[in-house]
Parts: C-alpha cells; sequence; structure tokens
C-alpha cells in the first residue's frame, strides 16, 4: 500500500527548532546565510519547514549556534532523515501546483482537519465520479490522462480516513446547498449522497450540515481547512482558498481566528443525528 505519512511534520519541527536556535544565538537571517555561503531563502525555507534538509547543511548551522548536546543533535538529525523523504504525492506533479502540494503534504501527516465547504463536497468525501466532473471544470484542457490522474489524487487521498494507525480525526461542516448542486447528473449525485452516508458512520468523521436559513455567517470568506498535528507544540496551520487559489495562513493569531470561526458554524448547523437524516431524506427523493 502506497505510505500515507510523508515529510511534512519532521520538516516542520526542524524547521521551528532551527528557528528558535537562531534567535537565541542573536544571529540574522543574513548573517546564517553568509556563514553558509547560500541565499537567505534557502535559510527561510528551512525554517518554515519548506526546504528539503540536508544533513551537511544542519550539521553546519548547530556548529554555528553552538549546539553540543548529542541528544538534541541526534532529534535534528532524525528530523532531517525523516524529512528527506519524497511524498507519494510527487507523483502527481501534473495535477498539483506546488501550494496544494503543500496542502496534500500537510493533509497527510495532520491528526485532526475541520473543514469548511460552502459549494463542493468535501475533497476527502469524492466519489471516482464525482471528482472527475469537478476536474473537468478546475483543470486546464485537461487529457484523459490528466482526469484519471486527479482522480487518483483524490481517492489516494482518503486513505488517511481508514489508516490503521492514526487515522485522520475529520469534522466537516457543508452548506446546504452542496447537497443539491448537480454535478455529473442525478446517478452521480445518487452515488455521492450515499457516500457521504456511509462516511458520515465512521467513528473518526463528523459531518454536520449548515441550513440556508441560517443565514450570513463568519465563514462566507471561503473554504477552509484547519489542519492540526501530532505534535502538541505545533498550532497548527489554516488553507484558505479563494480566486486566486490557496492560502497558507501559519500565524497564531490566524489560526486562533478561522479556529472560532469554525466552532461559530458548528454550534449553528444541524447536529450529526439530524444531517445524516437529511442527507438521507434529500437521497430518498432522488429515487
Amino acid at each position: 500500500m502506497t505510505p500515507v505519512r510523508g515529510p511534512a511534520v519532521p520538516r516542520r519541527r526542524l524547521g521551528t527548532e532551527l528557528r528558535r536556535l537562531r534567535e537565541e544565538s542573536g544571529l540574522l537571517i543574513e548573517a546564517v546565510a553568509e556563514h553558509l555561503e547560500c541565499s537567505t531563502s534557502k535559510i527561510s525555507r528551512l525554517e518554515t519547514g519548506k526546504g528539503i534538509p540536508k544533513a551537511r547543511d544542519i550539521r553546519d548551522l548547530l556548529a554555528l549556534y553552538g549546539v553540543t548536546d548529542a541528544k538534541v543533535r541526534e532529534r535534528l538529525t532524525r528530523w532531517v532523515r525523516d524529512g528527506q523523504q519524497q511524498g507519494w504525492w510527487h507523483d502527481f506533479s501534473a495535477v498539483l501546483d506546488e501550494k496544494r502540494e503543500t496542502f496534500v503534504a500537510l493533509e497527510a501527516d495532520a491528526a485532526r482537519m475541520q473543514g469548511y465547504e460552502p459549494a463542493l463536497v468535501h475533497g476527502l468525501f469524492q466519489t471516482a465520479d464525482y471528482a472527475r466532473e469537478i476536474a473537468k471544470m478546475v483543470l486546464v484542457d485537461p487529457t484523459s490522462a490528466d482526469l484519471d490522474k486527479f482522480v487518483e489524487l483524490r481517492l489516494q487521498r482518503q486513505v488517511i480516513l481508514s489508516r490503521p494507525e492514526g487515522a485522520l480525526q475529520l469534522h466537516v461542516i457543508m452548506e446546504e446547498p452542496v447537497l443539491y448542486r448537480p454535478v455529473g447528473g442525478p446517478e452521480v449525485m445518487r452515488g455521492q449522497l450515499r457516500r457521504l452516508l456511509e462516511v458520515a458512520a465512521a467513528p473518526n468523521v463528523d459531518l454536520q450540515v449548515l441550513p440556508l436559513n441560517v443565514g450570513v455567517h463568519p465563514a462566507l470568506v471561503g473554504p477552509f481547512a484547519l489542519l492540526t498535528f501530532p505534535d502538541t507544540a505545533d498550532q497548527g496551520v489554516v488553507i484558505g482558498e479563494g480566486v486566486g487559489g490557496l492560502v497558507i495562513l501559519e500565524n497564531e493569531r490566524d489560526v486562533s481566528s478561522f479556529s472560532r470561526t469554525f466552532d461559530e458554524i458548528q454550534r449553528r448547523a444541524l447536529d450529526q443525528r439530524e444531517s445524516v437524516a437529511f442527507i438521507a431524506s434529500i437521497l430518498q427523493g432522488t429515487d
């Protein structure tokens, strides 16, 4: 089976520790880059967990920061090793831009996701037929191979919901119109509604419907996902989406703001039992 864990978390942990060590040393990024004879962007990418760490660079940085503790050096070396692996999603570069690749990498390593979807069924719930119809809209002049790759990626991402160890805890709130929007025709939508009822029965999945009569609410800015990770020291990350593409937010204030927004719409949405009954009634009406 394709591995579902990736290098995102060890890279983030390594980056956080490197930034802390640099700041404790009183060094600016420019000074560190000059010492390593590299660009400041390279140091910045390492500290934000976006660069692929190399053992020699990390050894040089630890020497520069005066780190001699064997346990600290061993821990960072382990994160370097784990962060060098290639994620399975690299095989899908034809249908992934850089930011979406980052999102898939973070998703694969997350322990928990809270997602809000105002327009479409959440990607981790989509059937192959539904996903193919979405691919036709979001990909530019897609070939048949591109469509197949997009669908394969969608389905591979969903493995995190059933992985034997540490299945993703997923809580999704979808707007009511998502359930009525005809994507791919009646048969595709019936299959998709049945799929929603199936996933809602999983112990690690919470699914809520936000009815139209709620009116204006704080999440109307667009779809977003709030990811948290096994390391409790990591406050998490928010992935938002708009016309310009994905936006990745890691500032603690932004993460807290979106967390409060999710809590607010959760209170306004139908609860799990009511949501399942509502979806079932729509499915029954399509027969």
